[in-house]
């Protein structure tokens, strides 16, 4: 007879939820009732193999009304896993209290087939009455959740009502003292020269300004845990906010309303009521439009020496850095850098985290400096702080950051090349980003130590219209064209029409119909890489007597015109950009001729 194999244990994982935790470090809690009770549920259980598992999920202060909880989630990926046969709770509230997020939750548990039991309420869900009567109670436990919300709200509106906060953080200007708002005469202060300034000046922004240069910094408070939050650098967003605050006019706001506080007002009512007519107004005009910043102002340098200037074009203003209008630009085959001001901002904002994130070069520069011991090794960990003041800095704060690092910068045809003021780059990093960064001026000369950091650059733009590689071709040069290789470039063209037409086709079909093999047809194909004045060559028969149609096919054909040139016996042409940035300026009666245009 053979022997039966025994069950196999059933692990049971209990789930503990509780709504407040308040009383979590008491010495007996509802959370550990609750999981005393599911474990006992589970030692009755022993006739049929279960047994708990060592980890414990338990939520303490979590809402049932989301399932973003800890305990959940890990007990989630535990079973994903594998590692839980059956979940036990003390009541189906405490798993959730939306019958949607139940729903989601049933559905986890049948996909890993892992079943649920509930301690106190005694059904069974593999019959349609049992769902039937789980889904009731998941209905009234969603209920009850919203009748609970509904009363702490409608509490909240009558506290309001009455005059009084109901906790949270205190405004700027006030401490919260025995649940009621305090004034803080220093900061109360503050806050009534905030709001005489804006009527002063009447924008919000120059007032952020102002505050920021003075370094003034948010509110700082403790939490009830001890916790110190706030106390950073002061922003528009809290200046705004701050100028649209009833608080300070001894009101509570709520939804919408305001009510009679029992605080004491810090600002009058008639500075109140005028600065709302002046933000009114000014919302109903609309903001002043301003000009684009130019972010590099004084900044780069062609390699001709001449200053990169801001410029505009078209309707949608287009903003471009081009080289300034000199005795230089008059000079033949001397035209002006130009690129788009954006790519370039960008690319120069790009170049200085680079810089930054260079740990070697930021220590070696520091070792010029003198800088030794600890600063030589906890400077440079500031780095990403640095760069990150940077990005969240305002545009004529970030002009200026810009200019106290960046002693000189150079632009050519291939390269941006900025040089680094040493002593700024260490006063940046060392920054606690309080207050606006300043340069110290009076260390700038003419041998402070610095370093170079070098980029590629191509994006540069020399003209606006583009220009091909043909020119004519002198009469004495042309000769009967040979029919090899005009049938080649005629094919070439073929191919790409018929690849453009049947983009579908594979390449044997299409090598199919030139009646030639995949590889060769590959081979003509490229032929339309050639550079323009290689093929206005070959069309009026003008091309070296070694061309073949043999070395075409089978050579190797690089994509840089230049290189092909050389590879077939053409001459080279010059590059116009070098010939712009780099060529030196013709003096007496010499000029410095233009150059060919360039592919």
């Amino acid at each position: 007879m053979p022997v039966p194999t025994p069950a196999r244990a059933q692990r049971c994982a209990i789930y503990t939820r509780k709504s407040t935790d308040d009383a979590r470090d008491a010495e007996f809690n509802s959370i550990e009732s609750q999981r005393d009770i599911c474990a006992a549920y589970i030692t009755c259980q022993q006739h049929r193999q279960w047994e708990a598992i060592a980890p414990s999920y338990d939520d303490g202060g979590q809402s049932g009304a989301t399932l973003h909880r800890p305990a959940l989630q890990r007990l989630l990926r535990d079973i994903e896993c594998g590692a839980i046969d059956i979940v036990v709770i003390y009541k189906i509230d405490r798993l959730t209290r939306s019958l949607g997020d139940f729903i989601r939750l049933v559905a986890a548990f049948e996909r890993a087939r892992v079943k649920f039991v509930s301690v106190t309420q005694a059904f069974d869900t593999s019959d349609s009455m049992g769902r039937l009567v789980l889904n009731i109670l998941l209905t009234f436990a969603q209920f009850e959740r919203e009748l609970i919300a509904d009363r702490v709200r409608d509490k909240v509106a009558a506290i309001k009502r009455r005059g009084l906060i109901n906790g949270g953080k205190p405004p700027y200007g006030y401490d919260i003292v025995e649940g009621r708002l305090v004034v803080n005469a220093a900061e109360a202060e503050r806050v009534r020269a905030i709001f005489r300034r804006y009527l002063e000046v009447g924008i919000c922004c120059a007032v952020f300004r102002e505050l920021r240069a003075q370094g003034m910094t948010g509110k700082a408070y403790v939490t009830r845990t001890g916790a110190v939050v706030g106390g950073g650098p002061v922003s528009h967003t809290m200046i705004y906010h701050m100028l649209q605050n009833p608080t300070y006019a001894g009101r509570v706001p709520h939804n919408g309303e305001s009510y009679p506080g029992e605080h004491e007002a810090i600002v009058d009512e008639a500075t109140w009521h005028a600065v709302q007519e002046q933000m009114t107004r000014r919302q109903r005009f609309g903001p002043v439009p301003r000009q684009p910043l130019n972010l590099l102002k004084r900044l780069l340098r062609d390699t001709q020496g001449r200053r990169l200037i801001i410029r505009t074009s078209g309707k949608r203003m287009h903003r471009y850095y081009q080289s300034e209008k000199t005795a230089l630009a008059a000079q033949p085959g001397i035209r002006p850098f130009r690129m788009p001001a954006r790519d370039l901002e960008d690319l120069v904002l790009a170049t200085v985290k680079e810089a930054f994130d260079d740990r070697e070069q930021i220590r070696a520069a520091l070792r010029v400096l003198g800088r030794r011991g600890d600063d030589l090794h906890l400077l440079p960990r500031r780095a990403p702080a640095a760069c990150a003041r940077l990005d969240r800095a305002e545009p004529e704060q970030r002009r200026e950051m810009l200019r106290c690092l960046i002693s000189e910068g150079e632009v050519s045809a291939h390269h941006l090349t900025l040089e680094f003021r040493t002593i700024e780059v260490a006063r940046l990093l060392a920054w606690d980003g309080i207050g606006l960064f300043e340069g110290d001026r009076a260390a700038w000369g003419t041998n402070e130590p610095g370093f170079a950091v070098r980029r590629p650059l191509d994006e540069v733009r020399f003209n606006r219209m583009v220009e091909m590689p043909v020119e004519p071709i002198p009469q004495e040069q042309r000769s009967t064209p040979r029919a090899d290789l005009l049938r080649l470039i005629r094919t070439a063209r073929e191919a790409q029409s018929a690849v453009d037409a049947e983009c579908d086709a594979g390449l044997n079909q299409l090598a199919g119909r030139f009646r030639c093999s995949t590889q060769r047809f590959c081979r003509i194909l490229r032929l339309n890489y050639l550079a323009p004045d290689i093929v206005a060559a070959i069309l009026v028969g003008a091309q070296p007597m070694d061309l073949t149609a043999q070395r075409l096919l089978h050579g190797a054909l690089p994509l840089d015109w230049d290189l092909q040139r050389r590879m077939f016996g053409f001459p080279t042409r010059a590059d116009p950009k070098a010939a712009t940035l780099a060529k030196p300026i013709a003096t007496g009666s010499e000029s410095a001729s233009r150059p060919a245009p360039s592919g």
